[in-house]
């Protein structure tokens, strides 16, 4: 259920005339989408707290030539709804973001046990 609110706010964005800025000049057909997951509980690295976590997501395997718009959500088997942070977008390259979670008990000891991961839709241009 998740993915398809994640894949209509993209459709959304796009469709209400959304641009990717970009010093290339673009023809529809360059533009994809492309979506991905990390493996649920592995990934996650301790943040400077010393309780939360952050990740590093890699979309190298889109090809993008500049950098997408992303969606993300954080995905897992329990206790991921009250953590925050899953969908917000830090350091956007074309290959790459980061998601910084937070949970008031701590979500770096969650991470693994309750298999947290983030899914992600992105659009952009491979040519």
């Amino acid at each position: 259920m998740i993915y398809k609110v994640v894949i209509l706010c993209v459709l959304l964005a796009v469709a209400s005339g959304y641009q990717i800025k970009s010093q290339h000049k673009k023809h529809d057909a360059c533009l994809v989408t492309c979506s991905g997951w990390t493996e649920p509980g592995k990934g996650f690295l301790k943040y400077s707290d010393g309780k939360n976590s952050y990740i590093n997501v890699s979309m190298a395997h889109c090809g993008f030539i500049d950098t997408p718009v992303i969606v993300s959500s954080l995905h897992g088997s329990s206790h991921h709804w009250h953590a925050t942070g899953g969908s917000a977008i830090y350091t956007p390259t074309r290959d790459s973001f980061r998601n910084y979670v937070y949970h008031k008990d701590g979500s770096y000891g969650l991470v693994r046990n309750m298999m947290w991961y983030i899914q992600y839709v992105a659009v952009g241009y491979i040519c």
